[in-house]
């Protein structure tokens, strides 16, 4: 098995288990009338909500002879319902599942209780982030242990990806295409200005500030002034679960004490809302800096 990164098609399905992709709530309601489906009826707590895919994220106990307990995406088809769910409402509905495949759709949804309080950020459990969710707000060090969250960052079009330093494979693959992200964007000074890069360590245990410090430099050219742009940080075991739930990747040890982890690179708006994430390592740099750029500055076409 290849050393840190499994294969991308593990991280796809588990991300995106029970997803339905790229449906508004009116094309699903449209497909609701002309396909057949088979239903199930369910119950759970609404732990995110996506106004950019009418998505939301449900926790939800085992259905029988259908799903496994799990967090489940679904997309609704009640626009109005929609707008009206918020995170620690428990919910009852239908999950339409299409005979000839496709993305599960949620019916007939009902707000059996909604929590006291609305929910503050920190209180809500940790789950797979929808395209539009806030990224959590999650303690890290920096190469200069320095604490950083994303809330640094706010204002900034924010990209980040995550790496083990000792990794052979992977994750120097991924690191040098950052690299190119980040030389193509200090060629377009506004976008630069306005954009921010994040390396997350996921092996806090021996990934310390010193040694991002070091590993970071061999992808600057030894000019420590470019950590201003391209920070290489790390979080504690417990928070590092979080923030790993919250962008998809998987990790663990193996045998020989080396870690196993998926590759996923994701796009944080200059509003702190999650816009775009990439699995694997063979994306584009060319692309993503242009990604990076229409989310800082609101332009296409120049890098």
């Amino acid at each position: 098995m290849n050393r840190c990164c499994w294969s991308v098609a593990l991280a796809w399905l588990l991300a995106m288990s029970a997803a339905g992709c790229g449906k508004t709530g009116a094309t699903a309601s449209a497909a609701t009338e002309t396909a057949s489906y088979t239903r199930h009826a369910m119950r759970g707590e609404v732990l995110g909500k996506s106004g950019t895919a009418e998505q939301i994220t449900v926790k939800q106990p085992v259905i029988r002879d259908f799903m496994p307990a799990m967090n489940a995406v679904y997309t609704m088809n009640d626009p109005a319902r929609f707008r009206e769910l918020e995170p620690g409402d428990q919910i009852a509905g239908t999950i339409l599942t299409p005979v000839d495949g496709g993305a599960n759709l949620l019916a007939g949804v009902t707000v059996t209780a909604k929590p006291r309080d609305p929910l503050t950020a920190e209180e809500i459990p940790p789950h797979l982030l929808l395209m539009g969710e806030t990224a959590p707000e999650i303690p890290m060090v920096n190469q200069a242990g320095q604490p950083v969250t994303f809330a640094k960052f706010r204002g900034k079009a924010l990209l980040l990806t995550f790496v083990d330093s000792q990794c052979k494979e992977d994750c120097p693959i991924i690191t040098a295409r950052f690299q190119k992200v980040n030389d193509l964007l200090e060629h377009e000074g506004k976008a630069y200005a306005a954009s921010q890069l994040l390396t997350v360590s996921i092996d806090p245990a021996n990934d310390t500030p010193p040694v991002l410090r070091k590993y970071g430099l061999k992808y600057l050219d030894g000019n420590a002034q470019g950590f201003a742009h391209w920070s290489f940080v790390v979080p504690t075991a417990a928070n590092l679960k979080k923030l790993a739930t919250a962008f998809g990747v998987i990790y663990q040890p193996s045998k020989d004490g080396d870690i196993e982890h998926t590759m996923v690179t994701a796009l944080v708006g200059p509003d702190g809302t999650v816009q775009q994430m990439w699995n694997g390592d063979d994306w584009d740099p060319k692309q993503v800096a242009q990604a990076v750029e229409s989310a800082a500055v609101g332009s296409r076409g120049r890098l």
